[in-house]
């Protein structure tokens, strides 16, 4: 929004206050100032002039010589209009005119030439979208005077206000707002522009039936007939103003009304009275299958949540944000009915949207406007309407309907809490100024304050004692407010230690494990839930889901990974994953309990083609990260009951850390993939990081270099199938637990040369003695004892 500080000069002096100032102050205490703008500056360059001779340049058809005389000197202007003769005063642009950042006047020479400044036309000077040749004035104008001396209001500073900094301050979508803050900010006195003793000159010859049949969405409505009217240009001051507001002038009546809107916040509106159908204007709701054209030619398909105005027939306007065009003044208008009318913010801002008409009078009905202003508004617009036509009468009094006024807001607050919430002694005497100045009626007794709040601040505004505080201190100006340091002990916040274990996790798995991170939405759905036979009717429900497939919370993050295997098999042959999330467990979703906020660490391992079980993958991805986190009480055990659905009963193991199930580690059981058309083989983990956050840790050792040799050893043994590897390390540690330094094993084989009901697993067994290197035949010894004991438990060579 812009603010026109020629207009704002009307209400309050600020001759004594530079525009980079007032914008400070107005960004420190009300509002924040975009942009500071110098309307029509280049005017006070630019001159009246004669040209005393105007002849045909020599070498351009199309080009004129004009000796122009300024008073003070004489300048030869090279010039491509054709609609001058000797003898005109013109508009001359000299040098160093700043018409734009790209557009500078400067000496040229033109087709041979010298030229020493412009002659201008309508459009460049700015008083007009287009001209046809150069500005000719009358003859009796005086030469030698800048045209800001001509033209005073054209030439104006104004400020671009952030919307977004005002959008709780409906006061503060009219000059009257800001005028009112700036008189507070600079103790200076305020000129309200609305005239009430106008309403002696109303006539009663005219009656205006208004009726309104939906009051909560329309509070007030008020209409004011006036005859006698001439639609024409607007004079000079009025197409300036309207200029400077950021409107395009269209008409006398028209911009009015736009000025009217712009100084006093409160949107107006003139129909044509000829074009409806009788005296009776009717708010109410669009009727269903309803229509009407806008005053942009534009047919808009009427809803039941749409307000309108209407006549006895149709409707002539879409309340609060356009009117029609079958009520639309124009050059034959010669009686107009004023509106100022007061709406419900939100469906004026529903319907706004959507028809996708944003205007100025929606922007501010959306904001809660009050409805004391339409009164405001009348007279001021039938003020500026007898200033432009002193023909024009208004031949009804105001029609005016407000069936449920609004009551009054009352906030009650001592000086000394303002004080004190502000950490600053402002005397009562400052208290009562600045709040006076903002227009608050205050009853006061002995520092006990009764503050009535203007009803334009009333809406959405001001409705507590905090609010009154925050009134004193921006007003007072918060850099005067002296800083001291907190009364209470500062001490640097506690380290989220879980956040830092959960990053730990991550880089970890994605570092080491080469393993993608996933982020899913925290939802599931009844299908998916059924389709891992998983469905116990225990999440919670949401009240307003994104779809059917997410309209509950998850207990597990197990179905999104399956999901996203399903999706990324097709692009992927072999892939990582895991998600590190939230899950949410109650057992009896509709008992008042707490729900239990879970956090679960689930990976999947894929692979269209494995030669070796993909089960032992996830298994290594966690054993690593129980060795990396030191997790000191954990044990994998082979699971097959009350393992979940989707699980293979012949590939699981359950996680256990201090004797609490922790998770589990198992591939996809064969129907699962078969009902999700997974084609490879998968693997998931699942973890309670709440669980592994808490288990007790190794402690760390460090150990001296080996000084020695190591000699590494390996082995092949054969041993049944059900044989956990685990116990076969066992036994090979016991066997000689000072001499062995290292025990990988290197691959378990199932196939041919090997027995059905066997398998073959290779370890490899690293030998060495801190203090001396080991002899051959204490290797030899070494290896001996291993097959021995190894013999001993079953377990034969390859």
């Amino acid at each position: 929004m812009w603010l026109s500080l020629n207009t704002i000069s009307k209400m309050v002096d600020i001759s004594d206050i530079t525009p980079e100032e007032l914008a400070l102050k107005i960004t420190m205490s009300t509002a924040e100032i975009e942009e500071i703008e110098y309307v029509n500056g280049h005017l006070k360059t630019i001159y009246t002039a004669k040209a005393e001779t105007v002849n045909p340049h020599p070498d351009a058809d199309k080009l004129t010589l004009v000796d122009a005389n300024k008073n003070d000197e004489n300048l030869k202007i090279v010039c491509g209009a054709s609609n001058h003769k000797s003898g005109d005063i013109v508009a001359l642009a000299t040098v160093g005119t700043k018409f734009s950042d790209e557009f500078i006047i400067k000496k040229s020479k033109i087709r041979g030439e010298e030229s020493f400044g412009m002659l201008c036309s309508d459009k460049e000077l700015g008083f007009a979208d287009e001209s046809d040749g150069i500005k000719i004035f009358p003859k009796d104008t005086p030469i030698g005077i800048p045209l800001s001396e001509l033209y005073p209001e054209w030439v104006d500073t104004r400020l671009e206000i952030d919307n977004k900094s005002i959008t709780h301050r409906p006061d503060l979508w009219g000059h009257v707002g800001f005028a009112r803050e700036i008189g507070a900010i600079y103790g200076k006195e305020v000129k309200y522009p609305v005239d009430h003793s106008l309403t002696h000159q109303f006539g009663n010859s005219d009656k205006l039936n208004i009726s309104i049949e939906n009051p909560e969405k329309s509070p007030r409505y008020t209409g004011l007939v006036i005859k006698n009217i001439k639609v024409e240009e607007s004079p000079d001051w009025l197409k300036a103003a309207v200029t400077a507001f950021g409107m395009r002038p269209i008409n006398n009546i028209v911009d009015i009304t736009n000025y009217v809107m712009a100084e006093i916040g409160e949107p107006m509106h003139a129909f044509d009275r000829k074009k409806l159908d009788g005296n009776d204007i009717i708010v109410r709701m669009a009727k269903e299958n309803e229509k009407l054209t806008t005053l942009d030619n534009t047919e808009i398909d009427l809803t039941v949540d749409d307000i309108v105005i209407a006549d006895k027939k149709n409707p002539i306007a879409l309340a609060g944000v356009m009117g029609g065009g079958n009520s639309e003044i124009d050059e034959n208008t010669t009686e107009i009915i004023l509106e100022a009318a007061n709406f419900d913010a939100v469906t004026i801002r529903k319907t706004a949207h959507k028809f996708d008409i944003r205007t100025d009078a929606a922007a501010r009905f959306e904001k809660s406007l009050s409805p004391e202003l339409t009164i405001d508004a009348i007279l001021r617009c039938y003020e500026l309407i007898k200033l432009v036509l002193p023909e024009a009468k208004a031949t009804s009094d105001i029609a005016d309907l407000f069936p449920n006024p609004t009551k009054d807001i009352t906030i009650e607050i001592t000086t000394d809490l303002i004080r004190k919430n502000l950490g600053e002694d402002i005397p009562d005497e400052r208290i009562l100024s600045i709040l006076t100045a903002l227009d608050y009626k205050i009853e006061n007794k002995d520092g006990n304050l009764v503050i009535k709040v203007p009803h334009y601040r009333a809406t959405k505004d001001i409705s507590i004692p905090v609010d009154i505080v925050e009134e004193v201190g921006r007003v007072y100006g918060y850099d005067n407010i002296k800083p001291i340091s907190p009364l209470t002990p500062c001490e640097t916040p506690t380290k989220n230690q879980f956040r830092i274990f959960e990053n730990s996790i991550k880089n970890f798995i994605s570092n080491n494990e080469k393993m993608i991170e996933v982020s899913n939405y925290s939802f599931t759905g009844e299908t998916i839930l059924n389709r891992l036979e998983i469905n116990e009717d225990k999440e919670l429900r949401l009240k307003n889901p994104l779809s059917v497939e997410h309209d509950r919370l998850r207990r597990s993050i197990i179905p999104n990974i399956i999901e996203n295997i399903t999706l990324n098999q097709k692009y992927n042959e072999s892939f990582r994953i895991y998600e590190m999330g939230r899950i949410y467990l109650k057992d009896e979703r509709l008992s008042p309990d707490l729900v239990n906020e879970n956090f679960r660490l689930t990976g999947a391992v894929y692979s269209k083609k494995s030669e070796t079980p993909i089960f032992y993958d996830a298994k290594n991805t966690v054993n690593s990260l129980f060795d990396f986190l030191r997790v000191k009480k954990v044990k994998l055990i082979p699971c097959v009951d009350s393992l979940p659905s989707f699980a293979h009963p012949g590939r699981s193991m359950s996680i256990e850390i201090e004797k609490k199930v922790a998770g589990y580690i198992f591939e996809l059981h064969p129907k699962t993939k078969t009902e999700f058309n997974i084609t490879g083989e998968a693997a998931i983990f699942d973890i309670d990081l709440n669980i592994l956050f808490d288990a007790e840790r190794k402690d760390k050792k460090f150990e001296e270099l080996q000084k020695f040799p190591e000699v590494p050893f390996e082995i092949s043994v054969v041993t049944e199938k059900q044989t956990y590897v685990k116990d076969i390390v066992s036994v090979i540690e016991k066997s000689e637990q000072n001499l062995i330094r290292e025990i990988e094993i290197i691959s378990i084989y199932e196939g041919e040369q090997i027995p059905l009901d066997k398998k073959s697993v290779s370890i490899k067994i690293v030998f060495g003695a801190k203090n001396k290197t080991l002899s051959p035949e204490e290797i030899e010894a070494l290896q001996n004892k291993i097959i021995k004991k190894l013999d001993n438990k079953g377990f034969s060579l390859r």
